[in-house]
């Protein structure tokens, strides 16, 4: 998941000049435009606070279904980081979100290329990437509110970008089969392509949803979800264990804002900025624009050509809170943000 530091100026520079000499280019290869979503018009997550002070599994998979010996009820996963268009209202740190406020799904653009190592057996192809989200202002509560003192305000943290570059490497994939296009369906994920989970009230409304519970919420919830799915979202051994992909990312115009006087933005863990990737079980520092995983479903067609693809992504980090015996190994993540991508090839 880390990125070693020595290597990541040259290719922090590579990403933000969105040049090709990025991805090595391999004798026999097919890149496809594609065009879609970043993510719904918010992330879902589950941070360690769920489980040591409000007694839930917040997992995608039902990872945590006990804790010291003692069933915990599954919430799923929780809601938080949302995403604005630059420049309005919801910029401003005071700003409280509500569901069915002004909020967008950031656009998400680039190519995906299939890289298949001049052999006719489609399970050792690699896939790379280099993709585009679009403008967006990101607000996110920096902390648990009832942690701050009591009626305290969220500490509450916004950031902006005109853009941010993703590099994906060329990645093995973990499984191949055949599909109703005449092409290959390729999944980057060592445990399986996680399920859809959706909501109990609305099959429609999926990961990740607006209306996922709080995490303050705690065990006052009732069935949100539908139930949780059959693989879970993290490259953390000590969460998920299901190791996708990783991309490094690059921020254009970066602004932040926050409401405790510049306490949180930009160091804290929600907080993104252009820097190296820290390293697991790392306490309190922001997390770099890449994505620490990304589980991949990639559809081509018989000439190659990316039909559509999708995917799940985190952010993950440690947070530090509760005793040892509720806690992850030294040097492991313990919490996560993360969203569901997805896009279409695009004829040129």
């Amino acid at each position: 998941m880390s990125v070693m530091k020595n290597g990541f100026k040259s290719l922090a520079l590579s990403v933000a000049m969105f040049g090709l000499s990025a991805v090595p280019i391999e004798a026999a290869t097919v890149t496809t435009k594609v065009e879609g979503q970043f993510n719904n018009s918010q992330e879902n997550a589950c941070i360690h606070v769920s489980r040591f002070f409000y007694l839930t599994d917040c997992s995608y998979a039902r990872t945590f279904p006990e804790l010291l010996g003692n069933e915990m009820p599954w919430t799923g996963p929780t809601v938080n980081p949302i995403y604005y268009e630059i420049g309005g209202p919801e910029n401003d740190p005071e700003y409280e979100p509500y569901v069915g406020d002004a909020r967008i799904a950031p656009s998400l653009s680039g190519v995906l290329t299939i890289h298949d190592q001049d052999t006719p057996d489609p399970a050792d192809d690699l896939i790379s990437a280099q993709l585009q989200v679009g403008p967006a202002a990101r607000n996110v509560v920096a902390n648990v509110n009832e942690l701050t003192g009591a009626g305290a305000r969220p500490p509450r943290t916004v950031f902006t970008w005109s853009k941010i570059n993703h590099v994906m490497r060329p990645t093995a994939v973990n499984s191949t089969t055949e599909n109703e296009f005449g092409g290959v369906t390729y999944v980057i994920a060592s445990k399986g392509f996680p399920e859809r989970v959706c909501l109990t009230e609305d099959q429609a409304d999926c990961f990740p949803s607006a209306r996922a519970p709080k995490t303050t919420d705690g065990q006052d919830v009732d069935a949100v979800w539908n139930g949780p799915s059959n693989v879970g979202l993290t490259r953390e051994e000590a969460m998920d264990g299901n190791i996708g992909a990783t991309t490094v990312g690059f921020m254009h115009d970066y602004t932040c804002v926050d409401n405790r006087g510049g306490v949180t933005c930009p160091s804290h863990n929600v907080v993104w900025r252009n820097h190296s990737e820290p390293a697991p079980g790392v306490q309190g520092e922001s997390e770099a624009p890449g994505l620490d995983n990304l589980l991949l479903k990639v559809v081509t067609d018989a000439e190659g050509k990316i039909v559509t693809a999708e995917g799940y992504w985190t952010q993950e980090y440690f947070l530090a809170a509760g005793p040892n015996s509720m806690n992850v190994p030294e040097g492991r993540n313990n919490s996560w943000q993360g969203g569901y991508l997805s896009v279409k090839g695009v004829a040129e």
